[in-house]
């Protein structure tokens, strides 16, 4: 298949009352995507905080271990409705428990193959401290190949984009919550860099609203579907993108044809023209 549809979805943080209300909204979400014809659609990180709805008393510190007890039920219900729409799903981010500790981890509902679980590797310093989790230590690849996945802050690292993409990756997928302008142009520039090295496809995924308290107390982003800078692609790179700060999905048809075009014929090929050797050998005397 030489076209792929994605979805990108922002998520805002709605009021819920059960736990209902939040697999209702996800489903909403699917659902509009489903009808727009998207074979992809990746979620933001994070948009389980919205439980914390139902406990608002909760300690910053306790919120990973009282959003684990929702991981088994989201992980289910990504492969049922991946299987039941066709589409994979990037299932955004969410607490889940290993022998290791509790990590911020991914689940790629995968229609053939079901359900992969990808880590955050890189946490951020309030994850570190407050939330105390652990990082993971590898990248998540569903069974499409061409798709593999970056948890927000993950996605700032030259070298996960790099890695997934010499294992072939086309789109990276990342799952985002950012609360600033600040970390959200990290995340944005990093995506935009990322297509730029590897001449591949980002689809950057936000999570907005608030709770109106931590450990939401305000978000900043919009989700986009970011190409390459090149002529086969619009001027600023964005293939489509959703209202800041609010709800929605951006959809765009992803052409690999163009893709290796772009590759072989621009104007420069940063991907063919990348250094694979040791950039700290010594020079011959």
């Amino acid at each position: 298949m030489s076209t792929l549809r994605v979805a990108a979805v922002a998520w805002k943080l709605r009021k819920i009352r059960r736990d209902g209300e939040f697999f209702g909204h996800m489903h909403d979400l699917v659902n509009e995507a489903y009808e727009r014809g998207a074979q992809l659609v990746v979620f933001p990180e994070m948009q389980v905080l919205e439980l914390l709805h139902l406990e608002k008393d909760l300690p910053e510190n306790d919120v990973p271990k009282y959003l684990i007890q929702y991981a088994t039920a989201l992980e289910e219900w990504l492969v049922r409705i991946s299987n039941s729409s066709g589409m994979m799903i990037v299932g955004g981010a969410h607490f889940r428990e290993t022998p290791e500790g509790i990590m911020n981890a991914c689940a790629i509902a995968d229609p053939q193959t079901g359900l992969v679980i990808g880590y955050k590797n890189n946490l951020t310093t309030y994850e570190k401290q407050i939330w105390n989790i652990r990082g993971g230590a590898g990248l998540a690849k569903p069974h499409d190949g061409r798709v593999g996945v970056t948890i927000c802050y993950d996605s700032e690292f030259p070298e996960s984009g790099r890695a997934l993409a010499e294992e072939g990756v086309l789109v990276q997928c990342v799952p985002a919550y950012t609360e600033t302008q600040y970390g959200f142009q990290r995340v944005r520039w990093c995506c935009l860099a990322r297509a730029v090295e590897n001449q591949n496809f980002v689809i950057h995924s936000s999570l907005v609203g608030d709770l109106g308290r931590e450990p939401v107390p305000s978000t900043y982003g919009n989700s986009a579907i970011i190409a390459p800078s090149l002529a086969q692609f619009p001027i600023n790179a964005i293939l489509d993108e959703t209202p800041l700060n609010d709800e929605g999905l951006a959809i765009a048809d992803l052409s690999f044809d163009l893709l290796e075009i772009s590759r072989a014929t621009g104007d420069v090929r940063n991907w063919n023209d990348r250094h694979r050797g040791d950039w700290h050998q010594k020079r011959e005397a």
